[in-house]
């Protein structure tokens, strides 16, 4: 049987031990804080208030995770699984042409742990000048300067170089290099030198450049929020952990406009917990902004349209930002094909010594620059290349392509083929997360609108990421590995000469993806920010004893991926609620 086989759906609810009792709706059980997802920020804010003696409820509509979800190759897997909430966004007509009904895959993690249990696992915390701008922008302790310490407190870094001025060890989240790679690694780390990237920590002092992946992994076994902050914390009597309780709204008292508690379901049956202090919504950016729309909070014109009664007139969910990156740039070996795997090799070595390929998910290096397509005036990225080693059947699959794409993939036969991903780190285009009706089990509308901003900068500048991703062929490094550009045309671009702009614009449409970073649905900022939803300190307008602390809160897109930035935000949101608190008494034993 193949490993891939045993990835299962099922959940061990024991796996984490204290779920707590049952809450009748009737009689509802009183807690100092609430926290609804148990995510990247959710997991640390769980840990970090619990650790002070306050009475937490952690509720996550998912379950905890397996040894076989732990495995990092299995888990484009776990995106056919009850671990991803399975939302698709609304038909798209610049990108994701080439999957099934036009529709972008938006993977999201619905398990202790969130997306950190199912995603890529790549740890990136962005340019120094996103954190900046959050701060220029009025959200004052936002900068880097500020949110440095945040960085280095959550981390267990292992990486090289070292530098202890922007890294740390001893933190909660381990964080290491691959522990198996190919000739990738050091072939794309030698082409960039001659293409002037220079080797780096790219989340350390310098971000422009190239360096080895850095994953969410121990010791070869993927490292969620779940393992890192809820582990420690389980036997705590204090903290409730709650797995398979959906959330489908906030209390909230309509004359004082306090949130004072949340409704959930779970075990086929609706139910009710009360919060003392506070609410915190750790839900993710495309459940946070359903959850606060389902409760009152949202538009006015979207929520009279569905008859719910407004709370707060906010702009939830229409600042909605993507990262997405283009999947149709590869290189071919010459004379070289696939080798056959043997996975029962794999699973002797991975077992024994956390190492081989199924300790890692594929990319081996990652890179920063900036085209000059972007309107960016400073030196500041404007696209990521990863580069990836995998079968891009396998990946194309896990994308949901047309049988037709995925045909194309299948012309290349059984070569070996080397990935550029270029992915776009500041898009233009905003889309909207919007209630499909008033039924919490049904997912919303989600339109990513990629690639529609009215200068054609976000196409400018991923079509100036190929051309320079193209460059990598010419290399004296990538030429003594007998890499050739891939020049099979994808389907539905036959018509078009090759490398040709209109080639590109062709393929762009069908093979540019959403790589799931989703952020901006309750966007932060001054009270004068038309589209701000929560202030600095992550509390919601209008509402007392409401915070929202995860990646709908970020204001402006990052120059990487969400994961360690999410992370962030969780420790720094659990100082800013201990500090409230402890200024008006001391926690409860």
């Amino acid at each position: 049987m193949k490993i891939t086989e045993y990835v299962s759906s099922s959940f061990d609810v024991n796996f984490f031990g204290n779920v707590g009792n049952t809450i009748l709706f009737k009689n509802p059980k009183h807690y100092d804080f609430i926290i609804v997802g148990a995510g990247a920020a959710g997991s640390v804010i769980a840990n970090r208030l619990s650790a002070k003696h306050y009475k937490v409820l952690l509720l996550e509509a998912g379950g905890p995770e397996t040894p076989y979800t732990q495995i990092p190759k299995l888990g484009h897997f776990l995106y056919n699984t009850g671990y991803n909430w399975g939302y698709l966004t609304t038909p798209q007509k610049h990108i994701c042409r080439g999957m099934i009904d036009n529709k972008c895959d938006m993977a999201a993690g619905k398990a202790l742990g969130g997306s950190t249990a199912i995603n890529n696992m790549y740890c990136t915390r962005g340019n120094r000048e996103d954190y900046n701008k959050w701060a220029a922008m009025g959200n004052h302790g936002w900068s880097y300067d500020d949110l440095l310490p945040y960085f280095k407190k959550l981390e267990d870094a292992f990486v090289k170089p070292f530098d202890p001025v922007y890294r740390h060890r001893g933190g909660p989240f381990h964080i290491e290099h691959p522990r198996y790679w190919t000739d990738i690694t050091n072939g794309s780390l030698s082409a960039g030198k001659e293409l002037g990237f220079d080797n780096i920590d790219f989340n350390a002092k310098e971000q422009f450049g190239m360096g080895r992946t850095q994953l969410s992994t121990k010791r070869g076994k993927r490292h969620s929020t779940a393992q890192a902050y809820l582990v420690p914390a389980r036997k705590r009597p204090n903290l409730v952990i709650k797995p398979f309780s959906h959330v489908t709204k906030l209390l909230i008292d309509s004359e004082s406009k306090e949130a004072t508690g949340v409704e959930f379901f779970t075990n086929g049956k609706l139910y009710a917990a009360k919060a003392e202090k506070e609410v915190i919504l750790c839900a993710g950016a495309i459940n946070t902004a359903q959850i606060l729309k389902l409760s009152g909070i949202g538009p006015r014109e979207e929520l009279d349209k569905l008859g719910i009664p407004v709370v707060a007139k906010l702009n939830v969910g229409r600042r909605f930002k993507n990262h997405v990156s283009f999947l149709g740039l590869g290189l071919i070996y010459k004379n070289t094909t696939l080798a056959k795997e043997d996975e029962t090799a794999e699973i002797i070595e991975y077992l024994q010594k956390g190492k081989g390929p199924l300790s890692v998910p594929g990319t081996e290096t990652i890179a920063y620059f900036k085209t000059g397509a972007s309107g960016h005036k400073r030196r500041y990225p404007d696209i990521e290349f990863f580069f990836h080693n995998e079968n891009p059947a396998i990946t194309a699959k896990s994308f949901r392509f047309k049988p037709e794409i995925l045909e194309s993939f299948k012309s290349l036969g059984n070569k070996r083929i080397l990935e550029i991903g270029v992915m776009l780190t500041h898009p233009q285009s905003t889309g909207t997360v919007l209630l499909k009706d008033k039924d919490p089990f049904h997912h919303p509308l989600v339109d990513p609108n990629s690639l529609s901003d009215p200068d054609d900068e976000d196409f400018r500048t991923l079509l100036a990421g190929i051309k320079k991703g193209l460059n990598f062929a010419d290399t004296e490094a990538f030429k003594k590995m007998n890499l050739v550009v891939n020049k099979y045309k994808i389907a539905g671009c036959e018509d078009h000469e090759w490398g040709s702009d209109d080639y590109w614009k062709c393929a762009i449409k069908l093979l540019t993806v959403s790589v799931h970073h989703v952020t901006g649905t309750a966007r932060m900022g001054p009270k004068c920010d038309k589209d701000a939803v929560v202030d600095n300190k992550l509390s919601v307008y209008g509402v007392e004893k409401l915070r929202v602390a995860d990646a709908s809160v970020i204001p402006i897109t990052i120059s990487g991926h969400t994961m360690i930035p999410s992370i962030m935000i969780g420790e720094k949101a659990s100082d800013l609620i201990l500090q409230k608190w402890k200024a008006k008494g001391t926690p409860q034993n």
